[in-house]
This record gives structure tokens, sequence and C-alpha cells, in this order.
């Protein structure tokens, strides 16, 4: 499986918050209220990236032939959990940074202050996820075997 690149992770973060920026920005025009982002948003996508953090120690330790729990199957779970994790970091960071955005072009209305905050927060935990899942996605990388770089 290769590595996850940075630059699809720019291009996907750019064209979620493209598309949600349009969506919302549709939206206030019309006079209608965005769907605010819950307060606790940043806290579960936070928890997410502990939780692919502590499964990648694990691979790591497994790849470093350390006794651990983790089996090659589990492993490759771990890795496509990582991969799948800085995907989802980047579209949601684009996403929010759009809720982001709309709120403030209407900053007047109270709401959408908060609605804000709760938006910068979210995207701040979703570039952690981004973050966190390149990390353990490098760590799942099986190092070479000696023997073989030597034939």
């Amino acid at each position: 499986m290769p590595r996850t690149r940075w630059q699809h992770l720019v291009v996907t973060a750019v064209v979620a918050g493209l598309l949600s920026y349009a969506v919302l920005s549709m939206l206030l025009m019309r006079g209608l209220s965005p769907i605010p982002v819950p307060g606790t948003m940043w806290a579960g996508l936070a928890v997410v990236a502990v939780a692919v953090l502590l499964l990648g120690r694990s691979v790591r330790r497994f790849t470093e032939r350390k006794p651990t729990r983790m089996d090659a199957l589990r492993a490759a779970r771990v890795a496509v959990l990582a991969k799948a994790s800085s995907a989802a970091g980047a579209a949601l960071a684009g996403y929010f940074a759009a809720h982001v955005l709309a709120a403030l072009a209407n900053l007047g209305a109270p709401m959408l202050t908060t609605h804000a905050w709760w938006a910068g927060a979210a995207g701040l935990a979703s570039l952690a996820l981004v973050v966190v899942g390149l990390v353990v996605e490098s760590w799942c990388r099986i190092p070479p075997d000696d023997d073989e770089a030597h034939a």
C-alpha cells in the first residue's frame, strides 16, 4: 500500500472546503442557518486521534519486534485506519474551515460567533487527526530485512 502523500491531503481539504463554503454561503444568502457544529465535536475527533495513536504505538512495537499482542493482520488494519484517518481529517479540516469562513462573514449574529469558535476547535482537532494518521502510517512501515538487502 503506497504512503499517503501530503499533496493529496491538501487537495482533499481544499476541495471539501470549497464545496462546503459554497453550500454554506448559499444557505446564509437564503436566510437559513447552517447546521451547527456541536461543541463536543473537537473532543470526539481528539478521542479518535488518541485511539489511532495508541494503536499505532502497538504496531510500532510489533515492527520493532518487541513484545506486544499485535499480529500482522491487526497491524495491517491499523495501517488502513491511519490512512483513512488522515484522509477523513483533511476533509473535515476543509469542512470546518468553510464553517469558520462563512461565520466570519456574519459575525454580528451571536450564534454564528459561537459557531465559528466550535468549528475552529473542531478544525484544529481535524488537523491533529491528519498528523496522527500520517505518523502512525509511517510507524506501520515494515523495515527491510538485512538478508534481502545483501541478496
